[in-house]
């Protein structure tokens, strides 16, 4: 949308002041982001924010665009390629137990494996591979990366607290407050967020 394009050249104007001579420069920083979605935080029970969720080839940002004139970052983390990120809506009501309870709000960040995974057989590194814009069916030519990894990110203590593996490319992620289903080439893997263990599928 409209909306969302502006908001993404004020992010790009705001990280890069001083550096953009020409509108060609504005151009090829666009191409740097391989995905960008709208999402809703619940940071807490009355504190609702819209965010712009974006990923690179080296990491992921979350920008506060409640107000959109005070667009401010809530996350940037760069630590490797990001094929795109979900929002783990909060439990109603928050009876819901178990590891993951206390590093909520989560985001789910679809990513690769750096490492190769020998007593898996996942297979990591740089390749050709799928780009899950949006829940869209992947384009083998978007991304120079196939993601593999599903990697909880908590919003409270900034820092990754949990890890889910696969063999082959994920191509698509949807969740609940009780559940995460992570598509396949040809399966629908389901995971309840009670009972979540690392693993490899």
């Amino acid at each position: 949308s409209k909306n969302a394009v502006t908001i993404v050249k004020y992010i790009f104007f705001q990280n890069h002041k001083g550096t953009l001579s020409n509108p060609a420069d504005v151009l090829s920083l666009c191409l740097q982001v391989q995905w960008a979605g709208f999402d809703r935080i619940e940071l807490g029970r009355a504190d609702i924010r819209r965010v712009l969720l974006l990923t690179y080839l080296n990491g992921f940002q979350v920008w506060d665009v409640e107000d959109a004139n005070d667009v401010w970052e809530l996350v940037s983390k760069r630590d490797g390629p990001v094929a795109f990120l979900r929002v783990q809506p909060q439990p109603f009501p928050e009876t819901c137990d178990g590891m993951l309870k206390a590093a909520r709000p989560l985001l789910l960040v679809v990513t690769t494996d750096s490492t190769p995974c020998r007593s898996s057989g996942v297979h990591s590194g740089l390749s050709n591979g799928c780009s899950p814009v949006a829940g869209s069916s992947p384009s083998p030519v978007e991304n120079p990366f196939i993601p593999t990894l599903v990697k909880f990110y908590s919003l409270r203590s900034h820092t990754y607290v949990h890890t889910l593996r696969f063999r082959t490319a994920i191509y698509a992620v949807r969740c609940s407050s009780r559940i995460v289903a992570v598509a396949l080439a040809a399966q629908v893997c389901f995971f309840e967020f009670l009972n979540i263990s690392d693993g490899v599928a």
